[in-house]
């Protein structure tokens, strides 16, 4: 197939509620000619600026400055080799910036990297920004968080439950800038079709916006108007950190190549152990019965003197020889040890196994207290922009209000979503201008 794919995207960056100023930087470069894409495919990517290191903005820009330009420039027909090297490549113009300036020493940025190629998708990894995937109902975390809190529930030393209550959430392990070598995760080829949807996000969304009601957006809004409405959430929530959101809409997509990581291997089949013995416990019975009756006839009749008697006596002893045979082999089958499983990877100095992408699941359907809550949003918003006059057109957002209730009537959630996000967007851009100095 000659056609590129049909990839319909959208991205946005906000400072948020509490911040200054933007940390976040992003990149989107999608090929224009089919050889290009061929070779390097559509490239997307997200960096969040240290907040605790001077001037983290500075080392979002240039990384996402140099990642596309390293990337497309690679003589390389690996992908895998090509992110990387990008990646290094960012790290190094981060650290020589660093090293012309005292004042620059200790800038940092997290950087994520999305690929979309012939061979599948691929992701390019450093610090705690995050890439999913939306496919079936369902969102998939294929990038792996370099936080303390990850790698203590990785160590089994927290869980999920309790992590929050034994360490910090912002303390990152990994990023760009401060070292001359980094360690780079490469995960991939996933496999990409028609209706998957990749989000790309900064941990300001992550931190108020749960993975199903990121998933659930994603699925149901076009990427633009999921790109706003995850920044709105945020934001509604509290808008602690500056917000990077990349949606990419995967309209068609030819036919992906090679060895994926997420497709499963055709299952071997399965042998029912019970009912294997349950069979042979039942022809042991028929036999043993069947051999009883011969030999008994036979004897009796030899007994009377008549000698065709061996005629029943010589099966007998055949199947009573055969019947041995079965249950020595059904003996022998029960006494064999086990054949150990393979040994999987496991974590330096420990017994977990290494995690594997995607590392973790949620569902991304629709659910009812998600519904109210952009319900709720939209009314108290439309509360307070009456009590402060804002200037609002109040008849668009009580038709939007009235197509909302009416699609939940015909249980349209998608097109509910839409009517609720689009009301929701146009209070917050007058909450923007009126919070926000210019």
């Amino acid at each position: 197939m000659s056609d590129q794919p049909l990839v319909q995207y959208a991205s946005r960056t906000d400072v948020g509620m509490r911040r200054a100023a933007n940390q976040d930087s992003l990149a989107v470069r999608l090929c224009s000619e089919y050889a290009e894409w061929q070779q390097c495919g559509h490239f997307f990517a997200v960096a969040d600026g240290m907040g605790g290191h001077s001037v983290g903005d500075l080392a979002s820009r240039i990384s996402v400055e140099t990642l596309p330009l390293a990337y497309f420039k690679m003589d390389t027909e690996s992908i895998p080799e090509r992110l990387k090297g990008a990646i290094v490549a960012a790290n190094r113009a981060i650290s020589d910036k660093a090293r012309e300036n005292p004042e620059f020493a200790d800038m940092g940025t997290t950087c994520s990297t999305l690929v979309l190629s012939p061979v599948g998708a691929f992701v390019g990894h450093v610090g705690d920004s995050r890439v999913y995937r939306v496919r079936n109902h369902e969102i998939q975390q294929l990038s792996f968080d370099h936080s303390l809190q990850w790698e203590m529930i990785r160590q089994g030393r927290a869980t999920m439950e309790n992590v929050d209550m034994l360490h910090p959430r912002n303390v990152i392990t990994r990023c760009l800038g401060p070292d001359q070598n980094v360690n780079i995760d490469i995960e991939g080829p996933f496999h990409i079709q028609a209706g998957d949807r990749f989000v790309i996000c900064s941990d300001g969304l992550t931190g108020h916006v749960s993975d199903t009601e990121i998933g659930a957006v994603a699925a149901n809004l076009p990427a633009a108007d999921a790109a706003r409405l995850l920044i709105n959430l945020a934001n509604c929530r509290g808008g602690t950190d500056n917000i990077t959101v990349v949606v990419a809409s995967v309209e068609s997509y030819p036919s992906v190549s090679g060895q994926l990581v997420d497709i499963a291997p055709a299952k071997s089949p399965v042998v029912n152990i019970e009912a294997a013995a349950r069979k042979r416990l039942l022809l042991s019975r028929i036999s043993l019965l069947v051999f009883a009756f011969l030999a008994t006839f036979g004897l009796v009749e030899l007994a009377k003197g008549e000698r065709w008697g061996l005629l029943f006596i010589c099966p007998a002893l055949i199947l009573g020889f055969v019947r041995l045979l079965i249950s020595a082999s059904a003996k022998t089958a029960e006494e064999k040890p086990d054949e150990p499983e393979p040994k999987s990877n496991q974590l330096p100095g420990g017994s977990l196994p290494a995690p594997k992408s995607p590392y973790r699941t949620a569902s991304a359907e629709v659910e009812g207290q998600f519904l109210e809550f952009l319900a709720e949003a939209q009314s108290e918003l439309t509360q307070a922009a009456k009590d402060n006059a804002w200037q609002i057109n109040f008849e668009e957002l009580a038709d939007l209000n009235r197509k909302a209730l009416d699609a939940v009537e015909k249980k349209k959630t998608d097109r509910c979503i839409l009517f609720r996000a689009r009301a929701i967007d146009e209070l917050m851009k007058e909450l923007y201008a009126k919070t926000r100095r210019t």
